[in-house]
């Protein structure tokens, strides 16, 4: 057996996007098993694991319980841009690390963070110089009430800006929100050329759920 290694795991696997939590969480645990069965690798990954059921209170909690309470000084997990930023004071303090695995709205750069995901220059500006061509540069912008969806649309709006383009509408809705029908009612008034949906888990799943009807 190798020298044994905890690591934190910082996955809801309950709330408003439990799917993505738990695809996420899946991928960690899979990779930790992965080198614990590996015998050319000398280590062992111990997991040390905190579910904050969705509560956006429970991350800090969470990540502080994990960095007070075990060997480990890195974490895995976090979902929002909003759940990463509640655990960073505390990483800062205790000297933590956190593994975000997650896309992000970018313009946050912090030594206690790994970023292993794509920012906007490296998935919107591709998705949009794309779609302006092919379908047109009117768009309606979506997002989750947080700052995910803030700016990722402020890019947004202004890359439809440099295209020639109009937003013709831009709407927020709370987290779990899945009363989507004002918006399809907006979106079918206003006749965009595309929609950049960047609302997340329930909301989304919801919103094309009632587009596709």
């Amino acid at each position: 057996m190798g020298r044994r290694i905890e690591i934190g795991i910082l996955y809801s696997r309950s709330g408003n996007y439990r799917l993505l939590s738990e695809s996420c969480r899946s991928g960690a645990m899979t990779a930790i098993a992965d080198v614990n069965a590996d015998p050319a690798i000398p280590i062992e990954f111990v997991p040390v694991e905190r579910d904050p059921q969705g509560n956006i209170d429970g991350y800090a909690t969470g990540c502080a319980d994990i960095l007070a309470n075990s060997g480990a000084r890195h974490i895995i997990g976090c979902i929002t841009s909003w759940s990463r930023k509640e655990v960073i004071p505390i990483l800062e303090r205790a000297g933590g690390t956190l593994w975000y695995a997650c896309p992000y709205e970018g313009f946050e750069a912090n030594e206690h963070v790994v970023y292993m995901h794509a920012c906007p220059n490296q998935h919107l500006v591709p998705l949009l110089a794309y779609v302006v061509p092919r379908f047109g540069a009117n768009g309606f912008l979506l997002g989750s009430n947080y700052i995910w969806g803030w700016e990722t649309n402020r890019v947004a709006r202004d890359l439809i800006a440099d295209a020639g383009g109009k937003v013709l509408g831009e709407r927020y809705l709370p987290l779990g929100e899945v009363d989507i029908s004002r918006l399809i009612a907006e979106i079918q008034a206003t006749r965009p050329e595309f929609i950049l949906n960047n609302l997340i888990g329930s909301s989304s799943y919801a919103f094309i759920a009632a587009y596709a009807e």
